[in-house]
């Protein structure tokens, strides 16, 4: 089964397999934080994106996990490369997209 999605230029159709994957990430102080940070690391293995947080946005014994994939269509919505990352959740109020990561 092959999904596509485009638009009404003719633009080239997409598979939805070849979307970019992502995972979210949680970073939290410590267990139970009720304010944790949620970023969204546009990258597809499990163990690359808490690096890239523990290595660029962690503090020394933030508590950093992997709670899943999120779909490519927010990798694109957010026009994120491999490897960037961005804030997401509801206590960031994004000033400019000063945070994406450098790929490395």
């Amino acid at each position: 089964m092959d999904i596509r999605r485009g638009g009404l230029d003719k633009t080239r159709l997409a598979s939805f397999f070849d979307l970019p994957n992502a995972r979210l990430i949680r970073k939290t102080v410590h267990q139970g934080d009720r304010n944790p940070i949620l970023y969204i690391v546009a990258v597809s293995k499990a163990d690359q994106p808490v690096d890239i947080i523990r290595s660029k946005a962690a503090d020394t014994g933030d508590e950093v996990e992997d709670l899943g994939r999120v779909a490519g269509f927010l990798v694109q919505a957010f026009n994120l490369a491999p490897g960037e990352f961005i804030r997401v959740d509801v206590n960031y109020k994004p000033q400019e997209r000063s945070n994406r990561a450098e790929p490395g």
